[in-house]
Parts: structure tokens; sequence; C-alpha cells
């Protein structure tokens, strides 16, 4: 089994909990990320990070312009600086010690080269994509071996019996900005992605409403990589030296994970991964 992590949800993630120390955050995020290795026991890991999507922003310039931090709130600009400072030492840290692929495109977010990777495997081997991002919703429309699992509420999502990027792109999507149809809410939008000739209808009787469904759709629908991109992506190439890690963790005061029991565990919840790095 394959298991894929959208890491930036991930990492997010790691804000909740321990809140002592200089490094909390990434004593949150080492101990999450033991634990969802661990539960799945994984022949190989991608952790997967965010490109700038460029064609998005093309489409509508205000696309996630809701998560921007008010530059004048301080104390918001300060816990987001201290959370990228953390999120940098995890990823170099992932990058250079753990048995794990850290892939990323400059161009695409992490659920566009998710969908890739998941579409040119040339086996069927089992995947599991861990977030708590609905649009990996859609994932479960086209392939019948991947299932997505919702980290925060611990279950597996379910797969719509309607087209789900159909239905999203009606009733839009507020955690990233995306404009819903005017009049359109959950349980029309899903009635009208049920019923195509009425859906057909619905777009037919307003040119407005079907360019601004049309926009919506290609902006909630992943975006499939040519060759070319796919020579773009990087990854990374780790070393096995746990002492490193362990000197990291020693650094930054995680006591509790150095004891020996814990930290035996810990090596041999990762070890096995190292023979399927490429």
């Amino acid at each position: 089994m394959i298991l894929c992590i959208d890491a930036y949800n991930f990492l997010h993630r790691a804000r909740s909990g321990f809140t002592l120390g200089e490094h909390a955050i990434i004593f949150n995020f080492m101990r999450n990320f033991r634990a969802i290795v661990d539960q799945f026991k994984p022949t190989r890991v991608y952790f997967t990070l965010e490109g700038v999507p460029a064609s998005r922003f093309e489409r509508l310039p205000e696309y996630k312009a809701n998560r921007i931090v008010d530059p004048t709130d301080l104390s918001k600009v300060a816990e987001l600086e201290n959370f990228h400072a953390q999120k940098a030492l995890i990823i170099e840290t992932l990058n250079n010690i753990f048995p794990i692929s850290v892939v990323r495109h400059p161009g695409l977010e992490a659920d566009d080269l998710i969908y890739n990777l998941i579409k040119r495997s040339t086996t069927a081997v089992p995947w599991v994509v861990v977030s708590n991002d609905s649009d990996f919703t859609q994932l479960l429309n086209e392939f019948d071996h991947v299932q997505v699992y919702n980290p925060m509420k611990k279950t597996f999502v379910e797969k719509t019996e309607y087209e789900y990027v159909t239905w999203k792109a009606l009733r839009g999507d507020p955690s990233d900005n995306i404009p819903g149809i005017p009049g359109i809410g959950d349980k029309k939008a899903e009635k009208l992605a049920r019923d195509e000739k009425l859906f057909k209808e619905f777009l037919d009787s307003d040119e407005k409403i079907e360019r601004q469904w049309c926009n919506n759709f290609d902006l909630i629908h992943f975006i499939e990589m040519s060759d070319h991109d796919m020579k773009e992506m990087t990854c990374s190439e780790p070393i096995r030296n746990w002492d490193v890690l362990k000197s990291l963790f020693t650094t930054w005061g995680f006591n509790s994970l150095l004891k020996d029991k814990t930290w035996e565990k810990y090596v041999a919840t990762f070890d096995p991964l190292w023979g399927n790095i490429k």
C-alpha cells in the first residue's frame, strides 16, 4: 500500500496539540507523522508539497485570498512566521533523513500532484490519501484502488453517488474563496448533479451561470500533468542516518521521544521503508 500525505494540510494539523516550547509544532508533527505511518504500515510514502498554481490565479485572482493574514494583526503575523519557520525545519528534516519521497511541482498544488502520481502509477497497488481537504473526494469517482482518510475525523471519506466536481462547482468552495452560483445550496446542487437533463437545462437557462460553473469546474478539477510537467517535479534524496535525527530531537528538547523504547518504536516504524526509496 502507498500512503500519500497532503503535506501542508498535515503540517497545519500540528499547530494544534502540545504548545509548550520553541519547537512545539515540530514535536506535534513528528508524533503525528509516526502515528499515521504506523497506522497504515505502507510500503512507500509520498509527502506532497504545494507549488504556485498560476493558472488558477489567472482564472480567479481572489483564489484562496481568504487565507491571507492581515498584516496589521501583529499577533497573527508572528504566529504565521513561527509556523513557517518550524515548517521549514520539518521539510528539511524529511528531505534529508526520512525514507519517504518529498515531492513538489513549482506550478501545481499538492492535490494535483497526488492525482497525477496515482493516475501515472503502473500498478493497481492500493493508495491511501491522508487529508481533510474535501477536494480529494473526486479521486473516489475515478479510481477503485484509492481511499481518502480524514485524519481529523479519523474516518475514510465515502464516495458520492453523483459527480463530486459537478456538485462543488455549483455550490462553490468557501475554503478556497470560490463563489457558488447564487441561490444554490448543498441540496439543490446535489439534485442537479444527480439529474443530467435537469443540470443541462439549468446551465442552458443562463449564459452567465454557465460561464461561472465552467470556471468553478476548472478551478476545482485536478490539473492533469504532461510528461514535461512530470520532469519538473522534484523529489527528495534522503540518506539513512538516525543518529542525525536523534541529535535534532535532543537539540529541540523532545525528551519523551528519546526514551529508549519510544525511540526504538520510532525508528522501527520507518526503517522498513528504506528498501522502496528510488
